[in-house]
């Protein structure tokens, strides 16, 4: 029984409470906040979101489930589990066996989650270092393969930047220790010093923020519980949302309209090949889907008003209350 001031209520209602909300933010609002046109407005704001979203809806259905699992055995969900595994290792533990089923689905749940993001890193750090002495053996710093042409601008001798000999304008990092800005020799003959200047400027500033980072657990999710359409959307989104991230600093640190130019030069030469070994799949790059709408939020700038701001704030300080809460929940 949990006591909320003069109010008493089972914890199994709270248990089952906790699931619910979890899987509403897992499908419908994950669905909706995708779709939601303000993001775009506020991109680290929305990331914020994004992020105390995926923690509460995960571990809002794994904490219920737990909670039905242990609650004879303790009165905080950290001792009663404590002594849950406790009793399971000694042999002594004597529940029915629906408690049973919901121990076994909280811990299935768990680690997929945590197996998935586990092997999605490693996969992910395996294929960079391959990707990075492929591209490293093929370049030099600054150099372009066929053109006979020196890249302008001092990419030179940028000490991170790599020119890969292809027609098509690509751009995107290879993020870690030894990070890397890869151009094609494409987009160097494609863009002005200036545009050259903003894209690398928008390349460094992912990784100098660790966009990467950012992205890598929305990946796992999705590949996790890729079906559900709100989890499919929800690493899409957030990868655009990194991309405006990364425009807002090269804009501040050279032009708006410079860096708009370069994007719409970019995506008009046509998509680069999708079967390109030069390409990451999860590189950031300056070309997307959603290069129309960055663009326009380069040339017309519509910052979201400082309210609504700080309703998303106050919405990802009550997300992120849900764990909290539960830890520091404690039923007799």
């Amino acid at each position: 029984m949990i006591t909320a001031g003069s109010l008493e209520f089972p914890l199994w209602s709270f248990s089952l409470t906790l699931i619910v909300v979890g899987l509403v933010l897992t499908a419908p609002v994950s669905y909706r906040l995708a779709k939601a046109g303000w993001t775009c407005r506020a991109p680290r704001a929305a990331l914020v979101l994004w992020q105390a979203l995926c923690l509460a809806a995960g571990f809002s259905v794994v904490a219920g489930l737990v909670l039905l699992a242990v609650e004879p055995l303790g009165h905080t969900i950290l001792g009663a589990a404590w002594n849950w595994f406790g009793a399971l290792l000694t042999g002594s533990l004597s529940i029915p066996l629906w408690r049973w089923a919901c121990g076994l689905a909280a811990a299935t749940i768990a680690i997929v989650l945590l197996v998935v993001l586990g092997r999605t890193a490693a996969l992910t750090v395996r294929r960079r270092r391959a990707h990075r002495l492929v591209l490293d053996l093929l370049t030099g710093p600054g150099a372009v393969a066929a053109t006979g042409q020196r890249p302008r601008n001092g990419l030179a001798t940028a000490r991170n930047v790599r020119i890969l000999d292809h027609a098509a304008a690509i751009a995107y990092t290879i993020p870690g220790w030894h990070s890397r800005v890869v151009l094609s020799a494409g987009l160097v003959d494609l863009l002005t010093d200036n545009e050259l200047s903003a894209v690398v400027e928008h390349e460094r500033a992912h990784l100098r923020a660790r966009h990467d980072l950012l992205v890598l657990p929305f990946q796992a999710w999705a590949i996790a519980l890729g079906r559900i359409p709100g989890v499919r959307l929800a690493g899409g989104s957030v990868a655009e949302l990194t991309e405006m991230m990364a425009d807002d600093v090269a804009a501040a640190r050279t032009s708006r309209s410079v860096l708009a130019s370069a994007l719409a030069k970019v995506a008009l030469s046509g998509p680069a090949t999708p079967t390109s070994p030069h390409r990451l799949a999860d590189s950031p790059a300056i070309a997307g889907t959603a290069v129309a709408d960055r663009v326009r939020r380069l040339m017309q700038p519509r910052p979201l008003a400082a309210s609504r701001l700080a309703l998303v704030g106050l919405l990802a300080a009550a997300l992120l209350a849900i764990p909290a809460s539960v830890l520091l929940l404690h039923w007799t």
